[in-house]
């Protein structure tokens, strides 16, 4: 079988983390697809802006060995992948990354005895300046194809979009104010005063006051303007 992404199993794989619900669920499916285009192996986390010292992994198949010795040689400090990814734009192959230290050198022939010989990289830089890479190391001794690059972007932009759906928190629910809060609300937010809402619907005027109050509560606001404002920024009420 011809294994690219673009093949029917490999679609199926690659629509099946969508439905996933756990990130455990979403790093198989993940490391499926992968297989499905190559020999590689994948790890996929997050540097930190202003924070040395490497990649926070969110999954990862390269075998404990490597991550161990990685790890304990602080190659991380000095991985010129991890270094480029910080500026760059798009993915790039390892081939890209001149080492030019002896420590960067050791890791580049420490990976080649390991038998990883060539790699692609896919960064996704994040509004807080951090950055999410999707680092596939190859293990034939050949270059990433431009067409597997492409599947491997794809696959990279799929589990990252996943991976956010996933560990997002849920946008809380703005609290639920009753249908006479929110036409006390409505009124004042148009210039009315206390008595003017009373008389308009047909209220006792403290009983205006005790919905406001109550309204001032639920959206946890010092003031009566406070509490038109938010009320509006939540579209609970309109102008």
């Amino acid at each position: 079988m011809n294994r690219d992404l673009f093949d029917g199993m490999a679609m199926d794989t690659l629509e099946a983390m969508l439905n996933t619900r756990t990130m455990d669920e979403l790093a198989a499916r993940f490391h499926e697809a992968v297989s499905l285009i190559g020999d590689f192996y994948c790890v996929a986390g997050i540097i930190k802006k202003f924070q040395p010292g490497g990649l926070r992994p969110t999954t990862s198949s390269y075998p404990a060995s490597w991550t161990r010795h990685y790890m304990g040689s602080e190659y991380g400090r000095v991985d010129p992948v991890l270094r480029r990814a910080m500026t760059s734009a798009t993915g790039f192959g390892w081939h890209a990354c001149d080492p030019v230290k002896q420590q960067e050198k050791a890791l580049v022939t420490d990976m080649h005895d390991f038998g990883i010989h060539d790699g692609f990289v896919i960064p996704i830089h994040g509004p807080d300046g951090s950055v999410f890479l999707v680092n596939f190391g190859q293990l034939a001794r050949k270059m990433v194809s431009p067409r597997m690059q492409v599947a491997l972007t794809m696959l990279a932009m799929q589990y990252y979009q996943q991976y956010c759906r996933l560990t997002t928190p849920p946008e809380p629910q703005p609290p639920a104010l009753t249908q006479r809060e929110c036409e006390c609300l409505s009124w004042v937010a148009n210039g009315r005063t206390t008595v003017e809402v009373a008389d308009r619907l047909m209220l006792n005027e403290n009983t205006v006051k005790f919905h406001l109050k109550n309204a001032q509560r639920k959206l946890d606001c010092t003031n009566r303007m406070t509490t038109v404002l938010k009320a509006i920024s939540l579209g609970l009420i309109v102008i």
